[in-house]
């Protein structure tokens, strides 16, 4: 039985878990991480027991398409100067790596194309992409979409959507998840990844999902046996039509329930959910003043922790001009 906990506090440090500080002197290898550095910027970071196969890797090939200073950074190589070529060079490692089984995420290949950030030469900020079954090995800043559905009863109570994952999932099989989540892949934007998978995953057809809205994102640091999960999820809310029962699709949803916002509550502090989609669910009764100021005492806490800062530079949106606006007022001019 997995541990129950007693505050919301504790559910979110289950998901932002990776240290706020190094502590040089304890020993597990999370408090010695190695920057990946890309000019100014960190945009990733490499636990110590990644290095020695990265070493062997990169004395291996001519040129060299890394430096490594161990204890310290690695980046690429000055020759690595380009949006390709750094995409190519990961590629490269990412595909040896699988082909040896040197690293048992990779297993999990999804040919799905994450962006990293960090070139501000580009308009879009992305400085190379990666297969996301490779993004834990260098700990890269990942971003998502989760979809909280809901619906209002004629007494105004709330009841949330809430999904079982299949139980073969390679990732958190059974665990209680969002109604709707997905990574956001290079060049699709947030609302068209949710719409994408409304479809895929719950059968909501895109006139009910582009409704959604966008009301905020969470942030956190966490990670796994896989390696370092550094993450950001964009949040967006839908009230579904009362009538309408979200079925799934894909295989990546065992079934979806209609719970009442204390059973929700139950299952977050019993640990049954996804720790990030906890979070996510968490966010959506603060924001609707299930969890309130006056009722939590960790209120501050909450908000603070839901909005980790991460050290990596993040996307730049291309965003069209804003019409001009007309003022209206009552009040007299003096």
């Amino acid at each position: 039985m997995s541990t129950r906990f007693d505050t919301y506090l504790q559910v979110i440090s289950h998901a932002d878990k990776f240290p706020h500080e190094f502590d040089p002197k304890n020993p597990d290898e999370v408090h010695h991480t190695i920057p990946f550095r890309l000019h100014p910027h960190i945009v990733g970071r490499v636990l110590p027991s990644t290095l020695p196969p990265l070493i062997e890797y990169n004395d291996a090939q001519m040129p060299k398409p890394f430096e490594v200073v161990e204890g310290e950074y690695i980046s690429f190589a000055s020759w690595v100067d380009t949006f390709d070529k750094r995409t190519q060079v990961m590629e490269n490692l990412l595909q040896t790596w699988r082909e040896k089984g040197t690293f048992k995420v990779l297993k999990g290949w999804r040919n799905e194309i994450f962006p990293v950030y960090g070139d501000a030469s580009r308009s879009d900020n992305v400085a190379f992409v990666i297969e996301r079954a490779g993004t834990p090995l260098f700990g890269i800043s990942q971003f998502g979409a989760h979809l909280n559905c809901y619906v209002r009863e004629p007494d105004g109570s709330i009841k949330i959507w809430v999904g079982r994952r299949s139980r073969t999932k390679q990732t958190w099989p059974g665990l209680l998840d969002n109604c709707v989540a997905g990574g956001i892949t290079y060049q699709a934007t947030t609302k068209d990844t949710i719409v994408k998978e409304c479809d895929e995953e719950a059968s909501i057809p895109s006139e009910i999902s582009k409704q959604a809205r966008n009301v905020g994102a969470v942030s956190y640091f966490t990670y796994t046996e896989h390696g370092l999960v550094p993450e950001t999820q964009y949040s967006f809310d839908l009230e579904l039509p009362r009538d309408f029962v979200p079925t799934p699709r894909d295989g990546e949803v065992e079934c979806f329930y209609l719970w009442p916002i204390e059973k929700v509550r139950e299952t977050l502090l019993n640990n049954e959910w996804k720790p990030n989609c906890a979070l996510v669910t968490i966010d959506f009764l603060m924001r609707h003043s299930v969890i309130t100021a006056d009722t939590e005492p960790d209120y501050i806490d909450l908000t603070y922790r839901l909005h980790r800062k991460l050290e990596f530079p993040t996307p730049h949106k291309q965003v069209a001009a804003r019409a001009p606006f007309v003022v209206t007022s009552t009040c007299q001019q003096q």
